[in-house]
């Protein structure tokens, strides 16, 4: 019997580039998600320092100049946060985008490889028949020969 030889395995192959190249793509998008978090929580920080001089400025003396030049720093901050909160939310939404092509690319895999392993099992259940049928065969030939040859009472 030759051979087993999955018949779909370069579609195999494919689902299995298809769901590298999806893990790959997730685990950039988590990296990104990463970033912007990082980068979010040091602006935050930046702002509550700035607002906190803000306020020991207005409990001391100041000049209108430069409580102007913290207020614009201030707003400045708050902007930057708002806007890093979005490409946050944005990096969240993408991340389970990926997270989804992942799990269908997986299970697409999956599907592949059980189809796989089930044929390889019925190749192998039917190669083991064919070897039973041979070897009862050979069994067969052997006594009918025995019988021929006289040789029936043997011990």
């Amino acid at each position: 019997m030759k051979k087993f030889e999955f018949k779909l395995g370069s579609v195999l192959q494919l689902r299995e580039r298809v769901e590298a190249e999806a893990q790959q793509h997730h685990a950039a998008a988590g990296r990104r998600l990463e970033a912007v978090l990082a980068e979010l929580a040091e602006a935050e920080t930046e702002h509550k320092r700035i607002a906190e001089q803000l306020e020991n400025m207005q409990k001391s003396t100041f000049r209108p100049a430069e409580r102007e030049m913290v207020w614009n720093s201030l707003k400045y901050q708050k902007d930057l946060c708002g806007r890093l909160q979005q490409k946050a939310d944005f990096a969240v939404k993408d991340l389970a985008e990926k997270r989804e092509k992942l799990l269908e690319a997986q299970s697409e895999k999956e599907a592949m490889v059980k189809l796989q392993e089930k044929e390889q099992q019925d190749y192998n259940r039917t190669a083991q028949q064919q070897e039973s049928a041979m070897i009862d065969d050979i069994v067969n030939a052997r006594h009918s020969a025995n019988q021929k040859n006289g040789g029936g009472n043997a011990k």
